[in-house]
Protein backbone atom coordinates (compact mmCIF):
# COMPACT_ATOMS: atom_id res chain seq x y z
CA UNK A 1 0.00 0.00 0.00
CA UNK A 2 0.62 3.06 -0.54
CA UNK A 3 1.12 6.31 1.81
CA UNK A 4 -0.30 9.36 1.62
CA UNK A 5 3.02 10.84 0.85
CA UNK A 6 4.03 8.54 -1.74
CA UNK A 7 0.31 9.83 -3.79
CA UNK A 8 0.62 13.45 -2.56
CA UNK A 9 4.05 13.45 -4.70
CA UNK A 10 3.39 11.34 -7.57
CA UNK A 11 -0.33 14.22 -8.31
CA UNK A 12 2.06 16.57 -7.73
CA UNK A 13 4.55 15.32 -10.22
CA UNK A 14 1.78 14.43 -12.48
CA UNK A 15 0.49 17.75 -12.46
CA UNK A 16 3.83 19.40 -12.80
CA UNK A 17 4.71 17.47 -16.30
CA UNK A 18 1.01 18.56 -17.49
CA UNK A 19 2.32 22.50 -17.54
CA UNK A 20 4.77 21.25 -20.03
CA UNK A 21 2.93 19.17 -22.24
CA UNK A 22 1.28 19.85 -26.03
CA UNK A 23 -0.13 17.03 -26.94
CA UNK A 24 -3.98 16.98 -25.63
CA UNK A 25 -4.50 13.14 -25.00
CA UNK A 26 -0.88 13.35 -22.80
CA UNK A 27 -2.29 15.77 -21.52
CA UNK A 28 -5.83 14.29 -20.20
CA UNK A 29 -3.55 11.06 -18.99
CA UNK A 30 -1.61 13.06 -16.88
CA UNK A 31 -4.40 15.38 -15.22
CA UNK A 32 -6.34 11.86 -14.88
CA UNK A 33 -3.13 10.33 -13.33
CA UNK A 34 -2.51 13.26 -11.28
CA UNK A 35 -6.57 13.61 -10.52
CA UNK A 36 -6.05 9.77 -9.06
CA UNK A 37 -3.27 10.18 -6.85
CA UNK A 38 -4.53 13.42 -5.76
CA UNK A 39 -7.50 11.26 -4.28
CA UNK A 40 -5.69 8.66 -3.08
CA UNK A 41 -3.89 10.53 -0.82
CA UNK A 42 -7.36 12.26 0.34
CA UNK A 43 -8.30 8.35 1.04
CA UNK A 44 -5.04 7.60 2.44
CA UNK A 45 -5.60 10.55 5.12
CA UNK A 46 -8.90 8.23 6.31
CA UNK A 47 -6.55 5.61 6.39
CA UNK A 48 -8.26 3.91 2.88
CA UNK A 49 -6.93 2.77 0.41
CA UNK A 50 -8.85 2.63 -3.34
CA UNK A 51 -6.39 1.21 -5.42
CA UNK A 52 -7.46 0.97 -8.96
CA UNK A 53 -9.43 3.94 -10.45
CA UNK A 54 -12.18 1.69 -11.79
CA UNK A 55 -13.34 2.16 -8.03
CA UNK A 56 -12.71 5.73 -7.46
CA UNK A 57 -16.39 6.97 -7.92
CA UNK A 58 -17.96 4.01 -6.18
CA UNK A 59 -15.92 4.48 -2.96
CA UNK A 60 -16.13 8.26 -2.80
CA UNK A 61 -20.16 7.63 -3.65
CA UNK A 62 -19.61 5.03 -0.43
CA UNK A 63 -17.65 6.68 1.80
CA UNK A 64 -18.13 11.11 1.51
CA UNK A 65 -15.64 11.22 4.51
CA UNK A 66 -12.76 10.87 1.95
CA UNK A 67 -13.80 14.68 0.71
CA UNK A 68 -16.49 15.45 2.70
CA UNK A 69 -19.40 17.44 1.11
CA UNK A 70 -17.31 17.32 -2.21
CA UNK A 71 -16.95 13.91 -2.42
CA UNK A 72 -20.32 13.58 -4.92
CA UNK A 73 -18.70 16.22 -7.04
CA UNK A 74 -15.51 14.79 -7.24
CA UNK A 75 -16.82 11.09 -8.17
CA UNK A 76 -18.87 12.84 -11.52
CA UNK A 77 -15.84 14.62 -12.22
CA UNK A 78 -13.37 11.99 -12.18
CA UNK A 79 -16.12 9.75 -14.03
CA UNK A 80 -15.73 12.26 -16.52
CA UNK A 81 -12.32 12.40 -17.31
CA UNK A 82 -11.62 8.59 -17.18
CA UNK A 83 -14.85 7.47 -19.44
CA UNK A 84 -15.62 10.52 -21.24
CA UNK A 85 -12.35 12.46 -21.42
CA UNK A 86 -9.56 9.74 -21.90
CA UNK A 87 -12.32 8.26 -24.91
CA UNK A 88 -12.17 11.15 -26.92
CA UNK A 89 -8.20 12.43 -26.21
CA UNK A 90 -6.52 9.59 -24.94
CA UNK A 91 -7.90 6.07 -26.90
CA UNK A 92 -9.48 7.93 -29.86
CA UNK A 93 -9.45 11.60 -31.22
CA UNK A 94 -12.13 13.15 -30.98
CA UNK A 95 -11.77 15.38 -28.37
CA UNK A 96 -12.49 19.35 -29.15
CA UNK A 97 -11.06 22.89 -27.84
CA UNK A 98 -14.00 22.83 -25.55
CA UNK A 99 -13.79 19.18 -24.46
CA UNK A 100 -10.01 19.65 -23.47
CA UNK A 101 -11.25 23.11 -21.97
CA UNK A 102 -13.66 21.01 -19.74
CA UNK A 103 -11.17 17.91 -18.75
CA UNK A 104 -9.28 20.76 -17.65
CA UNK A 105 -12.04 22.45 -15.36
CA UNK A 106 -12.18 19.00 -14.32
CA UNK A 107 -8.75 18.26 -12.87
CA UNK A 108 -9.19 21.44 -11.49
CA UNK A 109 -12.22 20.61 -9.12
CA UNK A 110 -10.37 17.57 -8.31
CA UNK A 111 -7.46 18.73 -7.29
CA UNK A 112 -9.12 22.05 -5.75
CA UNK A 113 -11.06 19.70 -3.30
CA UNK A 114 -8.08 17.19 -2.71
CA UNK A 115 -6.12 20.39 -1.34
CA UNK A 116 -8.49 21.39 0.76
CA UNK A 117 -8.30 18.46 2.39
CA UNK A 118 -4.74 17.58 2.68
CA UNK A 119 -4.37 21.04 4.04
Amino acid sequence: MSSLETHRRKAEAFRNAAAKIDDPGVLVETWFLSAYHFIEACAAKQRIHIQKHQRVPDELDRNPAILGPRASVVAETFRYLDHQARAKFVYGDSGTKADLAKARRSFATIESACLEVLG
